[in-house]
C-alpha cells in the first residue's frame, strides 16, 4: 500500500538520467529562494501548508491549504492534482482542474509560493564552484562534469550556447582549471573587419600595410602557454579560417608582412550561438576547421531548459543591484518563471533592473515597463525561431543534412501521433522534433486526454 507522505524519507537518490524527479521551492514570503529541493519518491507526495519538504524553509504561506494539491508517479508519467484547495493551483500560468501530466520545467503556484517540477540531478559539488554560474539543476549539474573533464586536457574545445548563456564564463573556468601558466586571452570574431582581424590573431611586421608604423606579435602569440578562447567562431572570414587551421596543424603562426614562423604553445577554445554544422554544410564554414576545433564540445543550456534555476539567479543579479533584501511581488515572480529568456541571464538582468528602478525602493512588482520588456523579448525570441535553427540541434556527428525542427502541430496531427504511438510522448517528441514539454502544452491548449490513447496508468492503493 502506497500512502501520501509529508516527509522526503523516500526520496530517491538524485542522478541524472533515471527520470526521477525534484522539486524545487522557488519563491515564498515575498522572496526568491535560492537552493530548496524535495527529491519526489515513487510514492505520492502532499503538498500544502506545514508540509515539512524543505529543510530550511517552512510552508507557511496562509493562503496554502494543508492538503492543497498532490504529485504523484503513475504509468511512467508524473502528474499534479489539486485536491479542491481553496486558492487552487495553477500550472504554468493557468488554472489547474483535475489531473495533469509534467513535465520538466513546469512552474506551480499555490497559493502565493511557487515550485519549480525538474529532473533530479546528482548531488551538487560545490568544491570547485565556478565563478558566474549560479544553479543546482541537472542541466548545469552536466555541465560541470563535462567542464571538469575537459579542463586538464590539451585538446580544443568548442563552446556552443545562445547569446547570454555563459559561453565566456565557461571558457575561463577551463582555463583556471587548466593548469597552464600563460594568460587568458578573448577575443570576439564578431563585426571585426578581416584585415583587422588577420593582425589581431596573426600579428604583423612593421610596415606589412599602411599604418604598421611598429611590429606587433598577434594574440595568438601572446597567449603563449596559455589560451586563447575565440567567441563567435562563426564570423570568422573564410581565409582566416585557413590561416587559422594551419597554425592549429604546425603550432606555428606567422605574422602578416612576416617570413618566419614562430613556434607556439597555445590552447584555442571557441564558442558560437551559431549552427556550425549547417554553416559547414552550406559551405561558409571550413569542415576541415570544424573538425579541428571539435574536439570536445560544451553545450550551455539555455535558461529556459533550467527554470529552477532561475530563483537563485535572480537572487545573485539583485544583490549585485544591491537590492537583494527587496521584497518581490508573486506576480512578477511568476511571470520570469514562466518567461522563454531569449537573451537568457542578460534579458533577466534587464528585467531585474528595470523592475528595481520603478519601484522606487519599494515592493518590486509587475508594471508598465517590466511588461514592455518581456513582450520585446518575445518578440526576439519570434523572429529568431523563424530564421535560426537552435544551438540545440547541433548534431554531435560530423556535418550532415538535418531534419527541419517541428515548430507548430495541429490537433487532427497530434493525435494521430498520440494514437500511434500510444499515448507515449517522449515519441512524439522525437517524431515531432519537438521537446516532450512542447508536446505537453499542446495537449493541454487542443484540450486533448493523455488517458485516451494509452492504457490508463495503475491506481494507486
Amino acid at each position: 500500500m502506497t500512502d501520501d507522505t509529508l516527509s522526503a524519507e523516500h526520496a530517491p537518490s538524485f542522478e541524472s538520467g533515471t527520470g526521477a524527479a525534484t522539486l524545487f521551492l522557488a519563491y515564498t514570503r515575498n522572496a526568491f529562494i535560492e537552493d530548496e529541493r524535495h527529491g519526489l519518491g515513487s510514492g505520492a507526495t502532499l503538498l500544502g501548508r506545514g508540509a515539512p519538504l524543505f529543510p530550511r524553509v517552512a510552508l507557511d504561506d496562509a493562503r496554502l491549504s494543508r492538503g492543497h494539491a498532490r504529485i504523484e508517479h503513475a504509468g511512467g508519467t508524473w502528474f499534479v492534482e489539486d485536491l479542491g484547495s481553496h486558492n487552487g493551483t495553477h500550472l504554468n500560468g493557468r488554472p489547474l482542474t483535475g489531473r495533469a501530466p509534467l513535465a520538466w520545467g513546469d512552474v506551480l503556484r499555490m497559493g502565493d509560493t511557487l515550485f519549480v517540477f525538474a529532473e533530479a540531478s546528482e548531488a551538487p559539488n560545490d568544491e570547485h564552484p565556478v565563478d558566474g554560474l549560479v544553479g543546482r539543476s541537472a542541466a548545469l549539474t552536466r555541465l560541470h562534469r563535462d567542464l571538469e573533464r575537459a579542463a586538464r586536457q590539451v585538446q580544443s574545445v568548442l563552446i556552443l550556447g545562445e547569446t547570454g548563456t555563459g559561453k565566456e564564463v565557461a571558457a575561463r573556468a577551463l582555463h583556471e582549471r587548466s593548469g597552464r601558466e600563460g594568460p587568458f586571452i578573448a577575443l570576439n570574431c564578431g563585426g571585426v573587419a578581416e584585415s583587422v582581424l588577420d593582425s589581431e590573431l596573426f600579428g604583423h611586421v612593421r610596415g606589412a600595410f599602411t599604418g604598421a608604423a611598429s611590429a606587433r606579435d598577434g594574440l595568438l602569440r601572446e597567449a603563449h602557454g596559455g589560451t586563447l578562447f575565440l567567441d563567435e567562431l562563426g564570423e570568422m572570414p573564410p581565409m582566416l579560417q585557413v590561416k587559422l587551421l594551419r597554425v592549429l596543424e604546425t603550432r606555428r603562426v606567422r605574422a602578416l608582412g612576416g617570413t618566419q614562423e614562430v613556434p607556439i604553445d597555445v590552447r584555442v577554445l571557441a564558442a558560437t550561438h551559431r549552427d556550425l554544422v549547417s554553416q559547414v554544410n552550406e559551405a561558409a564554414f571550413r569542415a576541415d576547421l570544424y573538425a579541428r576545433l571539435v574536439q570536445w564540445r560544451l553545450l550551455m543550456p539555455p535558461l529556459r531548459e533550467r527554470r529552477e534555476d532561475i530563483a537563485p539567479i535572480a537572487r545573485h543579479l539583485l544583490g549585485r543591484m544591491k537590492a537583494e533584501s527587496r521584497p518581490i511581488d508573486v506576480s512578477l515572480a511568476e511571470a520570469l518563471l514562466l518567461h522563454d529568456w531569449p537573451l537568457n541571464v542578460r534579458g533577466l538582468l534587464n528585467v531585474l533592473s528595470i523592475a528595481v528602478i520603478a519601484s522606487d525602493g519599494g515592493l518590486l512588482k509587475w508594471g508598465v515597463q517590466v511588461e514592455h520588456e518581456l513582450e520585446a523579448e518575445r518578440r526576439m525570441r519570434t523572429a529568431r525561431a523563424s530564421t535560426q535553427p537552435s544551438v540545440a540541434e547541433v548534431s554531435s556527428q560530423p556535418p550532415a543534412p538535418r531534419a527541419a525542427r517541428a515548430v507548430d502541430s495541429t490537433p487532427q496531427e497530434l493525435e494521430t501521433h498520440l494514437r500511434a504511438h500510444q499515448g507515449k510522448v517522449a515519441e512524439v517528441a522525437r517524431h515531432l522534433g519537438c521537446s516532450r514539454q512542447q508536446v505537453y502544452r499542446w495537449i493541454e491548449d487542443f484540450g486533448l486526454e493523455l488517458d485516451h490513447y494509452r492504457a490508463p496508468p495503475p491506481r494507486l492503493s
